[in-house]
């Protein structure tokens, strides 16, 4: 019986070729916006390291002057960054399976080949649980170790872009790199690594490229080795600003996001260690404010940055609202069409044709040309999402990060089917209402 009234569907949508191709147009259109900022904030508010979010923290301290505010925060806040002491201190913590900072430095490269220029490059500074803690895969190699920390060693681990740079995507391990003024060994090589959002960073780095070098933090402690900080960076309070030593190990300067994996049993635990540890600053003079310390859960961490926009949950009602406008306009369309063939559905009815016969009937076709609006909306919506990659060549965008895929078809086919019902429920019901006799009189 399905397929019979959608070949009756069918007949019906051919018999009206111009309002069928406007109902089409109307949904697709209506179909397409949405699925687009849809698909777009999935893939921006995306847990982006499921199997362990859950034991991923941001950890901050609020060192800040009581008589200002810090920049970039909602108010009440900690500042977003901790400083270089602070980050030693925390580190001290037994409770956290793994702990790193996460800051950036500029420098030049050095290629040993000849036809690469030397070229200015960003550069991550981490600890060496930065690795198995954010899960990053290796081609070749792997991290260094802590001991590698302590000691500041001159080793480098390479993205998968800067090997294939400067070596030609082959097994570098042990190769040297130079970096500012001295040459770094190269003990590992990531392979295709380009989480989206790239969640450790989500204040300096949220959709950009992954950075081309990870070094061990503490390299960044020799001045004349020629990496300099740079990202967002904040101090206060009067310090030694000619003492580089000084600046990292005494002074109020914020430019240190701090991450640790914690189990859930521990948290309680870690959440005191960071108090404690606060406490005993308070007692050398510092933390002038109140306790107003976080321990915030990766996904949390992410809604507090803004990794989706707020303009764009408001762009999606309007969007969904623009939706409801369209099958408003096609609700009198479809209603018109099915009124005037009363004369056949009278015909139907007298026959001895239910009411829900066709009721469904109606409500087939009209979800079948909420399916060809569907399909029609799909390819927009891929279009848009085309666009949106392409809007701002040369922003820190991932390229590709926007692109149809299973969840931007799910979405199209169920806002599609939603707008064929919506639109449709109406008529249908109005047309199976038609009285048979009135009907068989008139003819």
């Amino acid at each position: 019986m399905f397929l019979y009234y959608l070949r009756l569907a069918w007949k019906s949508a051919r018999a009206t070729p111009g309002l069928t191709l406007l109902t089409i147009g109307a949904i697709a259109l209506g179909v397409a916006i949405p699925t687009t900022l849809l698909s777009a904030r999935q893939v921006l508010g995306q847990d982006p390291i499921p199997e362990k979010s859950d034991r991923l923290f941001n950890v901050r301290v609020d060192n800040w002057d009581p008589a200002s505010e810090f920049f970039d925060i909602k108010a009440g806040d900690p500042p977003k960054h901790i400083t270089y002491r602070d980050m030693r201190g925390l580190m001290t913590s037994e409770v956290s399976r793994y702990r790193t900072g996460i800051a950036a430095a500029r420098a030049f490269v050095f290629p040993e080949s000849e036809s690469i220029r030397p070229y200015p490059t960003t550069i991550r500074l981490c600890h060496a649980d930065f690795f198995p803690m954010f899960a990053v895969p290796f081609r070749y190699g792997g991290g260094w170790n802590r001991k590698a920390d302590e000691a500041q060693e001159r080793v480098v681990v390479l993205s998968e872009a800067s090997n294939q740079k400067l070596f030609g995507g082959r097994d570098s391990v042990g190769e040297k790199v130079r970096l500012g003024t001295e040459a770094f060994t190269v003990v590992g090589v990531l392979a295709h690594y380009h989480p989206v959002p790239q969640y450790y960073d989500v204040i300096n780095n949220a959709m950009g490229e992954v950075r081309e070098f990870f070094v061990p933090f503490d390299t960044i402690r020799d001045e004349g080795i020629g990496l300099s900080q740079t990202g967002d960076t904040d101090g206060w309070g009067e310090f030694p600003r000619d003492d580089y030593l000084a600046v990292l190990d005494s002074a109020e300067y914020n430019w240190i996001q701090y991450w640790v994996e914690v189990a859930p049993e521990k948290l309680a635990d870690y959440r005191a260690f960071v108090d404690d540890y606060t406490r005993s600053q308070k007692e050398l003079g510092r933390f002038p404010k109140p306790l107003n310390n976080r321990v915030t859960p990766l996904t949390e961490w992410m809604r507090v940055r803004d990794v989706v926009p707020p303009a764009v949950d408001g762009l999606i009602v309007l969007s969904v609202l623009f939706l409801v406008v369209c099958c408003l306009n096609l609700t009198g369309l479809l209603l018109g069409k099915f009124l005037a063939k009363s004369g056949v559905l009278g015909v139907h009815r007298a026959l001895g044709a239910p009411r829900s016969a066709i009721f469904l009937q109606r409500l087939i076709e009209c979800e079948l040309l909420g399916l060809g609006g569907g399909v029609v909306g799909l390819g927009l919506a891929a279009l848009c999402l085309q666009w949106l990659d392409k809007l701002a060549p040369g922003a820190p965008i991932l390229s590709g990060m926007f692109a149809a895929n299973g969840a931007t078809f799910g979405i199209a086919f169920a806002l599609a089917l939603a707008a064929g019902l919506v639109s449709g429920l109406y008529p249908a019901w109005r047309a199976c209402r038609v009285p048979p006799a009135l009907q068989l009189k008139l003819q």
